[in-house]
């Protein structure tokens, strides 16, 4: 008997542990759940007002864009909402903290990342624009011809990033100015 009432006080005490794990759970997912429900609505109820009051019309007439911005609208709040519903789950687990640190410490390494790698090509065109520009060897009015690019044309204007040049088809070529300056260019002293 003694033995049979060890067993029972075990097991009570093994789901007592248990019991508050699997409640947070159950609520934690009951959280994400509503959460998706709710911005499955709202998604729907922005897109009827969108529809009912004839805004993405009125949008696009003013923006001259060509895309749906109840679309936009929509799909940008719901995605919120569940983002708003996952956090509120993760945080009834006791994890929220951890998980957001770690997404956003991803997102910021990412943005910092393209940024660099951006600004690097950015940066080599403004070194060279300046350096084109105080060669002085290239002026808007000149006919150049670009020898590795195969491009020639009129320099119409210099600016801190790119030459732009007009060829003789009538087109206007942007060339930034790190290729420029690491091609040879030819002056011809007949211009065509």
């Amino acid at each position: 008997m003694a033995n049979n009432t060890l067993m029972i006080s075990e097991a009570t005490d093994a789901i007592s542990i248990v019991n508050p794990i699997i409640l947070k759970i159950i609520v934690a997912v009951l959280v994400f759940l509503m959460g998706f429900i709710i911005g499955k609505v709202v998604q729907r109820i922005i897109m009827k007002i969108f529809e009912m009051s004839d805004l993405d019309r009125f949008l696009r007439k003013k923006t001259g864009m060509k895309v749906k911005f109840s679309v936009i609208t929509a799909t940008i709040v719901s995605y919120f909402i569940y983002l708003v519903s996952i956090v509120m789950a993760l945080n009834r687990l006791n994890i929220a903290a951890t998980v957001i640190t770690t997404v956003v410490t991803v997102i910021i390494v990412v943005l910092l990342s393209f940024l660099v790698f951006g600004l690097n090509d950015m940066f080599a065109n403004l070194f060279a624009g300046l350096f084109v520009r105080f060669r002085k060897n290239i002026n808007p009015g000149d006919y150049i011809r670009i020898k590795d690019k195969r491009i020639e044309g009129y320099v119409v204007s210099i600016n801190a990033f790119n030459i732009r040049l007009e060829t003789h088809k009538d087109e206007s070529v942007f060339i930034p100015n790190m290729a420029l300056f690491k091609s040879e260019i030819i002056k011809p002293k007949k211009k065509p």
